[in-house]
């Protein structure tokens, strides 16, 4: 938990229908978030939780020209994978009274003393992706990560025939995205009682830990069928160890996020599906949220997208889906 992306007016409206957007509330004193008074500003400052990773680079990109688009200077700051770093970068933005704090959180715990300091200073703050376990939010989004993992399961399930060994690679487990990815896929993945996972190692949502990860687990377990990967980062780990092993034809492979690399491996048959996520689309959807709170309109405490499971044969209508928004950078030249 992911992986990890519009021209520009019209694709808010294009993405929220094509991704089918739905609002959610929380419970809490969240539920109904409103606004409040427009604070005339058109600032924000956005802090990613890494730009090492294709997915964050592409909702980092695709917030920038939403951003443009709408009118508002966006200030973009990386904590690399920092929860330290990624405090100091909200003091910093909270002193200099920025619009708006929009969070990538690193962690969700650690997530939670930038919200209540924005918070003490009246500075409205938004999360996307991962949600912060404390403290008040002007709204939330992200992709449904549990139904992610269940459409994972069901391709997996679907992929290995209904039955045989398979591992799940998790994410990092200290955020909310890992957690429910991995809820997802195990509430499906036991309906399917042919299917056994022999092993679940977390490998942090990074492609060279995965490799890592995979490694050790075809040693320890041989005669898997498939793999389920929480991110395509990972997945693009797994598929080295696969490879390295001549077992990526043999062991079917999974991802999420629909990330460039994910896209050309499925494409080509080295693996069998991604439930892809569009990063750009989600910077859009940020950007076009912030715009609102800046105007003080009111906005849903959550907002929820749903990605869509893509395989070979779906795989160049996704990446023409990608260059209608405006994101022909997340498309593999093989698609193109």
């Amino acid at each position: 938990m992911r992986v990890a992306r519009t021209t520009r007016a019209v694709i808010a409206v294009t993405a929220a229908a094509a991704l089918a957007l739905t609002g959610c509330s929380r419970a809490g004193e969240d539920a109904g978030a409103s606004t409040g008074k427009a604070s005339g500003k058109k600032d924000a400052t956005i802090i990613m939780s890494t730009l090492n990773n294709p997915f964050f680079v592409s909702v980092k990109n695709g917030a920038q020209a939403q951003a443009a688009e709408l009118g508002i200077k966006l200030n973009v700051q990386n904590a690399n994978n920092s929860d330290a770093a990624a405090l100091n970068q909200a003091t910093t933005a909270i002193s200099k009274q920025t619009g708006i704090l929009i969070i990538d959180p690193v962690s969700t715990q650690s997530a939670t003393s930038s919200v209540t300091q924005a918070n003490g200073a009246n500075i409205p703050v938004m999360a996307f992706d991962r949600k912060p376990s404390g403290g008040k939010l002007a709204t939330f989004v992200g992709y449904d990560a549990v139904q992610a993992g269940r459409n994972a399961a069901k391709s997996l399930a679907e992929a290995v025939g209904e039955k045989g060994k398979v591992v799940e690679i998790q994410g990092l487990l200290g955020t909310n995205v890992a957690q429910d990815r991995s809820k997802g896929f195990n509430e499906e993945i036991a309906k399917h009682k042919g299917i056994t996972v022999v092993a679940k190692q977390a490998a942090d949502f990074d492609r060279a830990k995965a490799l890592n990860v995979m490694t050790n687990v075809l040693q320890a377990n041989p005669g898997i069928n498939g793999v389920y990967a929480a991110n395509d980062e990972m997945a693009m780990g797994v598929l080295s160890a696969l490879k390295a092993g001549n077992l990526s034809k043999k062991v079917k492979l999974v991802g999420n996020d629909g990330i460039s690399d994910a896209l050309a491996a499925v494409a080509a048959g080295d693996m069998y599906s991604t439930n892809a996520e569009s990063p750009f689309a989600l910077g859009q959807k940020v950007m076009t949220l912030a715009a609102d709170v800046l105007a003080g309109k009111k906005v849903a405490a959550d907002e929820t997208l749903q990605g869509r499971l893509v395989t070979k044969g779906g795989a160049k209508e996704y990446a023409d889906y990608l260059v209608g928004l405006g994101d022909a950078a997340d498309v593999p030249p093989s698609l193109k």
